[in-house]
Order: C-alpha cells, then sequence, then structure tokens
C-alpha cells in the first residue's frame, strides 16, 4: 500500500536492481516490487495521454517513463483490481 511519506532512497540503486512489479494487492492502478533494497511503487499511467508509467520517489516527486529500466519487469495482465483495493486517486492525491 502506497502512502505519501514513502520514497525513494537511493535512485540509482533501484534503477540499476532486477525488480519483478506485482499488482499492489491494496491499492488499484499501482504495481510494487523491492529493488535496491527498498521498496517501490510504480503507478499506471494515462497513456496514450501521459507516460506510460510513474515511479513514486517521494515528496511530491515522480519519475515517469514508458520504457522500464532493463532490469525491471512490469507486466499488465489480467483484471487490474482485487475486490479489496482501494480506488483508484488522480495522480498525487493519496489514500491517508
Amino acid at each position: 500500500m502506497v502512502r505519501r511519506a514513502d520514497r525513494v532512497t537511493d535512485l540509482e540503486a533501484a534503477l540499476s536492481a532486477e525488480a519483478v512489479f506485482v499488482d499492489d494487492p491494496e491499492d488499484h492502478g499501482w504495481m510494487t516490487a523491492v529493488a535496491g533494497g527498498q521498496e517501490l511503487y510504480v503507478r499506471l499511467g494515462d497513456f496514450p495521454d501521459g507516460d506510460l508509467w510513474s515511479l513514486w520517489l517521494g515528496d511530491g516527486r515522480w519519475m515517469d517513463f514508458t520504457v522500464p529500466p532493463a532490469g525491471w519487469t512490469l507486466r499488465v495482465s489480467g483484471p487490474r483490481r482485487s475486490a479489496t483495493a482501494r480506488p483508484r486517486l488522480p495522480k498525487n492525491e493519496f489514500h491517508e
């Protein structure tokens, strides 16, 4: 479950790590992985109107991208929302 207070502490380590992102069962539209020793949260973007993905960096900052880093696996398949997931909010809004 992503929170506004979550942050990427070492972006270089995160981007160079191997990571397999899976759907966050608690937040619709988010995927999570552990990479570079830290929890990462990626939000499915508003493609084609914007970038395909957004990595939450913390402190109101995002890294938007369409092509993921080489070691990252982000797959969108099947139903995108578990029955218990909180609804998707607009970018920069979080369930607190």
